[in-house]
């Protein structure tokens, strides 16, 4: 009846189904097993299973032995053009052919052609980092193919589950696995921490099934869906439950697809791939920077473009790294000059001042990204950096966006964080604290006592402004703006007046404070200018009687610079 002896069957080692021993390491090939469609006057060819026991060391390596079985199928199932034997000893998964799987090579090679090559253009790019976390975690390598059916590789992928990154976290399972998911970043995009919690997850899973399929399912459907799967049909063969359809439509799929992406990229050229244009392996090291450092800051140190230095750290979600953290690792491409880096990345912060924290905004009618920049005394740009903006950020009444507040000038100039190649302070930023501490032990000495001021500051509420607008443009926090005015609420009205308890300097110190004057240059901005000399917008605005921001070309305007 056309039935002829079929190519070998293996190993039956650790991971498969249906295998007798349970190492991951090892590998089980089955030929002509569980076929979803099976011909109506058809009996089902099936390999031989013998359930694996569980352990409590389950994944510890031993060296296997193959065996090879012999079984017999239809001439239509032959599938001596995928493999040749010799390449069954490449896969460190278990690999198994059936309908399911031959449909899925032929669906990637013909009617998703144009998504798989570009899931093999990215492969290049992530495969060998991804490889060698998995080995490090003591995982088969080939689970790689994992992330490629999830993701394609793509680190900033998002599913509407809301499954973020490589490897498809959602945020509860990420967060039990240790990545952090904030408004700042969002370590799920992450291609290293990502991959070692896929890693610790996919052993657990295998620990609780002790068969890689499964676990992959469970990755896909959640643990509890599967076991109960399990437990309903009194079986732990992933075939047999998908045979059932006790498992998600899309989970009985994702156990071929697997296996199918896996054969056709050890092999692309064989499946008509054979022009791809591979993105470069990316490599890294991770140098530590100050909280709040822009991305702009360091992409201009290192010499890169900005677009780059955001492709490497995917993770970042705005334009700067968090400002709620200190020594943030920033990762840059393996080789660079660190100490370069470092020494360009603190005169560029030298020029910056540094954002502590970000207060919301609701969006009125008639807001523009400009008037809400103006109100609160900042660039668009300022406001470019605290929000997830990619593209242009549009506004609309009634939508919140962030706005930064910056910390006050002395504490904006921040020394480069030490990182991992050199654990002490570098020498030019202790010769700048140095001279900084002398300057001011000098400064201090020449004015002798301090004199107490007259009278608080006070701001006059204009028509718009709120607690929140007042705190940032004056840099003080709104309790202590409340306190300042015995204020129960956080509402302010028009023409209400502020003392500003915490402003920086009384007037009295203002006409003592060393004074430099600047003549406002065609294209300047008061933010430029206060960026320049390091000096708020508010104490210009003082120092000034201005009512507003707007300056004008060849005006000549007093700067209190507080140096001697």
């Amino acid at each position: 009846m056309g039935r002829v002896l079929a190519l070998f069957l293996v190993l039956i080692v650790t991971v498969g189904c249906s295998t007798t021993t349970n190492q991951p390491s090892s590998v089980s090939y089955q030929q002509g097993s569980y076929t979803p469609s099976q011909k109506a006057n058809e009996p089902p060819i099936t390999a031989k299973v013998a359930q694996g026991k569980k352990s409590e060391n389950i994944l510890k390596k031993d060296a296997g032995a193959v065996k090879i079985e012999y079984l017999t199928q239809d001439d239509d199932d032959d599938i001596s053009t995928l493999l040749e034997p010799e390449q069954f000893q490449d896969f460190d998964i278990p690999i198994v052919f059936n309908d399911a799987v031959k449909y899925y090579i032929q669906w990637f090679t013909t009617e998703k052609r144009k998504v798989f090559g570009n899931w093999l253009k990215r492969s290049r790019r992530y495969v060998p980092i991804f490889r060698e976390i998995l080995k490090d975690q003591g995982m088969p390598e080939d689970l790689v193919y994992l992330a490629m059916i999830e993701s394609g590789f793509n680190p900033k992928a998002y599913s509407t589950a809301k499954a973020s990154g490589p490897w498809q976290f959602i945020y509860a399972t990420g967060g039990r696995y240790g990545l952090k998911v904030n408004y700042w970043v969002d370590e799920r995009r992450d291609p290293e921490k990502s991959t070692v919690a896929a890693a610790k997850y996919l052993r657990d899973l295998f620990n609780q099934f002790g068969c890689w399929y499964l676990a992959a399912a469970g990755y896909n459907a959640g643990e509890g869906r599967v076991e109960r799967a399990i437990e309903k049909h009194k079986t732990n063969d992933f075939w047999e439950l998908s045979n059932f359809n006790a498992l998600p439509k899309e989970t009985r799929a994702y156990i071929p697809q697997l296996i199918a992406a896996a054969v056709i990229a050890k092999d692309p050229e064989k499946y008509g791939f054979g022009s791809i244009t591979y993105d470069a392996p990316i490599r890294f090291e991770s140098i530590r920077v100050p909280r709040g450092t822009s991305l702009s800051a360091v992409a201009k140190s290192a010499s890169m473009d900005l677009a780059e230095v955001r492709s490497i750290n995917p993770e970042i979600l705005r334009g700067i790294t968090p400002p709620n953290m200190e020594d943030y690792k920033i990762k840059l491409p393996q080789g660079i000059d660190t100490t370069a880096f470092t020494s360009k990345l603190q005169v560029a912060l030298g020029h910056e001042r540094q954002i502590k924290d970000v207060v919301a905004y609701k969006v009125k009618k008639k807001d523009t990204m400009a008037s809400i920049a103006k109100k609160h005394g900042l660039n668009r740009e300022d406001i470019y950096l605290v929000n997830e903006c990619d593209g242009e950020l549009k506004v609309k009444p009634g939508m919140t966006i962030n706005v930064p507040r910056y910390t006050s000038p002395s504490k904006g100039k921040t020394d480069i964080a030490k990182n991992k190649k050199d654990n002490l302070e570098t020498k030019p930023a202790q010769e700048e604290r140095v001279a900084r501490n002398e300057k001011t032990q000098t400064q201090a000495k020449q004015s002798g006592p301090k004199e107490q001021p007259q009278s608080p500051a006070i701001h006059v509420v204009k028509k718009g402004e709120s607690l929140a607008s007042i705190s940032s443009k004056y840099n003080i926090d709104v309790a202590e703006l409340k306190a300042a005015n015995k204020l129960k609420g956080n509402k302010v009205t028009t023409n209400m007046k502020l003392r500003l308890a915490s402003h920086p300097q009384s007037k009295s110190a203002q006409k003592k404070a060393p004074v430099k004057y600047h003549v406002v240059k065609k294209g300047e901005t008061l933010s430029s200018i206060s960026n320049k000399y390091s000096v708020d917008i508010a104490d210009i605005k003082i120092a000034n009687n201005l009512k507003s921001d707007k300056v004008t070309p060849k005006q000549r305007l007093k700067i209190l610079t507080g140096e001697g």
